[in-house]
């Protein structure tokens, strides 16, 4: 009962007799010896911002579920007694130690998951329920300032030097952020907003779509300007090779 492993949450699990290099991970009792160490880098790539908690949630909590943890940060898995009676009196509880080694690990995970600006708000956390706590409590909760931070934020961006995938990602994320603010955005005040954030190569398709007289969808404008992306790109590699080929560079010829 004492003993544990620690297994990497990168590592898959599947066989009935495993040794130690691939511990079996089990929605039962014995899976509280099972440590969990969580890939940030690799698992939840997103880091946390202002304004993308919801994206970040999403990426974040289906990991939790899926090794069994979700307990943790939820608080139906409470931390354990650090000792158990007996009849010869009182002894260490190894549940204990394992709890608060599974425990910092995921605190760890999320302090790893945050942009730096933001680490500073859950430093006074001393587990990762309350770390979790704290952030939802941000960035979840309805209030006018959040809202409005939201709202201000999705007004003056604009797509700049962004991959088209960058700047519909943040524009979606806010989006999404203020609908679970109870503050949604519909679906043509979206639209609006991300062709006012172009620049003018895509004037030609933005006023196309905003005379068209059925309503366009978010994937449906993510598809037009994701392919309207790849066009530019495209003919801007052609006329780049069509000035390489009339401007050749002229080479001095050896001397024999």
């Amino acid at each position: 009962m004492g003993d544990s492993t620690t297994t990497s949450a990168t590592t898959p699990t599947s066989s009935e007799n495993v040794s130690t290099t691939t511990p079996t991970i089990l929605s039962t009792p014995e899976s509280f010896n099972t440590i969990i160490i969580i890939n940030t880098a690799i698992q939840i790539p997103l880091k946390l911002t202002s304004t993308n908690y919801t994206s970040w949630k999403f990426q974040f909590h289906p990991l939790l579920v899926g090794f069994d943890l979700l307990g943790f940060i939820d608080g139906t898995k409470p931390c354990p007694s650090p000792f158990l009676s007996t009849t010869e009196g009182e002894i260490h509880n190894p549940n204990y130690s394992f709890w608060i080694r599974q425990d910092n690990l995921i605190l760890n995970a999320i302090v790893g998951s945050l942009s730096p600006t933001l680490i500073p708000f859950i430093a006074s956390a001393k587990t990762s329920h309350e770390a979790w706590l704290i952030l939802a409590n941000t960035y979840a909760r309805p209030s006018c300032g959040r809202i409005s931070q939201l709202k201000e934020h999705l007004r003056i961006l604009t797509k700049g030097t962004q991959s088209m995938t960058e700047y519909l990602q943040t524009v979606k994320s806010i989006a999404d952020d203020l609908a679970m603010l109870n503050a949604p955005i519909n679906n043509e005040d979206l639209i609006l907003k991300i062709l006012g954030g172009l620049d003018d190569e895509y004037k030609t398709l933005s006023d196309a779509i905003r005379v068209c007289e059925t309503t366009t969808t978010f994937d449906e404008l993510h598809e037009k300007l994701i392919n309207h992306e790849a066009y530019l790109q495209l003919e801007t590699a052609k006329n780049l090779k069509v000035s390489a080929s009339a401007n050749p560079t002229h080479k001095s010829l050896p001397r024999y």
